[in-house]
Formats: structure tokens, C-alpha cells, sequence
């Protein structure tokens, strides 16, 4: 006795056998914690390497804003001072810092904004979200850099010591630790205000048509 084909079938061989081949090539959609986490694997990456790739204009910057009757040659000729009197290798002072520190800003940003967002959506339900769609996204950025924030401030506070003081440590343990010690856990969050300001307008900015 033949069998007969099962409820799913369309009756054609070759249609199924298609609609299987559909089926297996559709990617499954991603939800959870396997959706955020890449978001926030993306935005750490891609934070950590712009931050960390910008770092010798940083050390230059800073150069110029502690001492600038010294580098008063412009950028070009901050670069040319620092090389001179400091070596090629000054130009990375706090690349460490600075590397990890927006590694773990980039995720708690880009990953706490997609999270957030779908939370408010979920509390205030898709309709009344969509018409504040704007407040929504504001709102998501906002509470992700408050909290991508108080990841960074410490390494930020680390960064900006070995810049302004080179002769304060020898990279990002030995400075990160000293601080710690030295000075208590508070120090790495005196500059917590203007950090959340600075970026917390920016990524809303960056967010807010997203």
C-alpha cells in the first residue's frame, strides 16, 4: 500500500524538494542574547580599532593642550617634536588603555542601544513606539553610553595619565594599578560628568535616526 505524502507536501516531487532547499538556505533569525552579542562584538571591534588607530594624534593633542608654548608648530610639527625629543614609540603612549577601554565602550554602546531599544518598544508597544520613534532612539543611546561609560571612565582616567605623565607608568597595568592604589578606586571616575556628556551626545547623534 502506497504511502501517502505527508501534510506538508504539495504533491510534487520536484516542488518539495525546492521548498526544502528554501527552507535549509533561509538563515534563522536571531534572537537573544545571540543577536545582542553580535552587535556588541561589531561596535567593540570597530570602536577599538578607530580609537586605538587615532592614538598618536591623541598623544599630540595632548601635548599641545598641556604644553602649549612648546608644541606651537601646529599638528605636523607636534608630531615632528614628540619624535624628536621623545622617539617614534611616544606616539603610542596609551594605545593599550585606549584599545581596551573602547572595546568594551563600543559593546555596552552598540549592544546596550539595540537591547534598549527593544525594551522600550516591548513597554510601550510597537504603535506608540513607532510614533516616538525618535524619543525611543534617544532614549536607547542615552541609557547604553551611561553604561558603556562607566566601563570606559577607568581606562579613560589611565589613558589620559600616561599621556599627560609618561614617566607615570610603563603601560596599561602598571598605571591602572598604581592609580588604584594610590589613589582609590574614585580617581578612575573624577572625569565620569564630562565623559558622559561628550560621548553621550555624540552617540545620540549617531543614534538617533538608527
Amino acid at each position: 500500500m502506497a504511502t501517502s505524502p505527508p501534510s506538508t507536501s504539495t504533491g510534487s516531487t520536484k516542488l518539495d524538494a525546492l521548498v526544502q532547499k528554501s527552507r535549509a538556505e533561509t538563515p534563522e533569525k536571531l534572537s537573544g542574547v545571540a543577536l545582542y552579542s553580535r552587535f556588541a562584538l561589531a561596535g567593540a571591534v570597530c570602536c577599538s580599532v578607530t580609537h586605538g588607530g587615532l592614538t598618536p594624534v591623541d598623544v599630540v593633542k595632548t601635548r599641545i593642550q598641556l604644553e602649549p608654548q612648546v608644541y606651537n608648530k601646529g599638528m605636523i610639527g607636534g608630531f615632528r617634536q614628540v619624535i624628536a625629543s621623545e622617539g617614534a614609540g611616544a606616539l603610542l603612549t596609551g594605545f593599550g588603555p585606549t584599545a581596551a577601554g573602547y572595546f568594551l565602550q563600543g559593546a555596552f554602546k552598540f549592544g546596550g542601544y539595540e537591547l534598549f531599544k527593544q525594551q522600550f518598544i516591548n513597554y510601550f508597544g510597537y504603535e506608540a513606539a513607532s510614533r516616538n520613534r525618535t524619543a525611543v532612539y534617544l532614549a536607547s543611546a542615552a541609557t547604553a553610553e551611561f553604561f558603556a561609560d562607566i566601563a570606559l571612565c577607568p581606562l579613560e582616567a589611565t589613558r589620559i595619565r600616561l599621556v599627560s605623565q609618561p614617566t607615570f607608568a610603563s603601560g596599561l597595568l602598571s598605571g591602572f594599578t598604581k592609580i588604584a592604589k594610590n589613589e582609590g578606586l574614585g580617581a578612575f571616575y573624577s572625569g565620569f560628568g564630562p565623559i558622559l556628556f561628550k560621548q553621550g551626545v555624540q552617540t545620540c547623534r549617531i543614534h538617533q535616526h538608527c
